[in-house]
């Protein structure tokens, strides 16, 4: 009995982990319609929870002692962070103000596939055939995205949008295989949050650099919505995300957390009025299915 409420409470954390994650883009649109730039939403969104991801930082007791940390060590921390969450934050930002969140979210969702490719490119290793239909699946899926995309927005709009948000993904598939020689030493939990930190600073200084005190002017709805990003597409579902992946562990999580994505297209549908027609749906079932067949092989 105790294990299947176990189960149940991980399953319900990976599944709302994942959920959260992607609808963070729900939450960006409607404050780029309140009247925010992409610039402002970072800063704010990374601002509202700097206090919360320093406190992580500073409490960590994985990986080495703040001592033991090397000159190397926080030149590879600095670059994974400008990997993995500045450079890859801004351009999805960027990118998501042409796209829909259910063609976004289906292009990140294909950075499985790129770990795989990167992998094997950087570490000389032979891609087996779970891997070729992986690639066949969330490749094909995204080319029903956008033949479905290009329905209701224009084709410059559209590749614009498509290369930043895939610019987006390449670099955090390179941070993930980055990460595998950082993590160990430094800490999964303090790499993130300093991570989260970095990104706070990096964007808050260029938001003031570029509009000064603008930065506090702006709607309220503005300030509403990244912090609701702040709260409920960053800090609640990183929390969900220890809870699922302790219980479940990596293959099982995985698994429970592709059914996350699903509903943005639904929430974008409701929130957005981003109507998803039979090509998006079908395509991000064949996204998802290349990023299953590669964590069950």
């Amino acid at each position: 009995m105790e294990k299947s409420r176990g189960m149940l409470v991980g399953c319900g954390a990976a599944f709302l982990s994942a959920m959260l994650f992607s609808v963070k883009g729900i939450f960006a649109k409607k404050a780029y319609e309140a009247g925010a730039s992409p610039e402002t939403l970072l800063a704010l969104r990374f601002g509202f929870t700097l206090p919360v991801f320093a406190g992580i930082a500073l409490r960590s007791r994985a990986g080495v002692s703040w001592s033991e940390l090397s000159r190397r060590d926080w030149v590879r921390i600095a670059v994974l962070s400008v990997l993995g969450y500045i450079l890859s934050s801004a351009l999805d930002f960027h990118g998501l103000r042409y796209l829909s969140v259910g063609l976004e979210r289906m292009i990140l969702y294909v950075h499985p596939t790129m770990v795989v490719l990167l992998s094997a490119w950087i570490y000389k290793r032979r891609l087996r055939p779970a891997a070729g239909l992986a690639l066949l699946l969330s490749y094909g899926g995204l080319a029903l995205g956008f033949s479905s995309e290009i329905k209701v927005t224009d084709a410059h709009s559209l590749w614009l949008g498509g290369g930043l948000v895939f610019a987006a993904a390449l670099l955090y598939a390179l941070f993930l295989v980055g990460v595998a020689g950082v993590a160990p030493r430094v800490g999964m939990h303090r790499l993130t949050a300093l991570g989260m930190v970095a990104s706070a600073v990096v964007f808050g200084g260029h938001a003031l650099f570029l509009e000064g005190a603008g930065l506090f002017r702006h709607a309220p709805a503005v300030y509403g919505w990244a912090l609701a990003m702040g709260l409920f597409g960053t800090v609640l579902p990183v929390y969900l995300f220890g809870v699922g992946y302790r219980i479940l562990g990596a293959s099982k999580f995985s698994v429970v957390s592709m059914a996350g994505p699903v509903a943005v297209l639904p929430l974008g549908a409701l929130f957005l009025g981003e109507q998803a027609g039979p090509l998006q749906w079908a395509g991000l079932a064949l996204t998802l299915a290349g990023g299953m067949v590669l964590t069950r092989k």
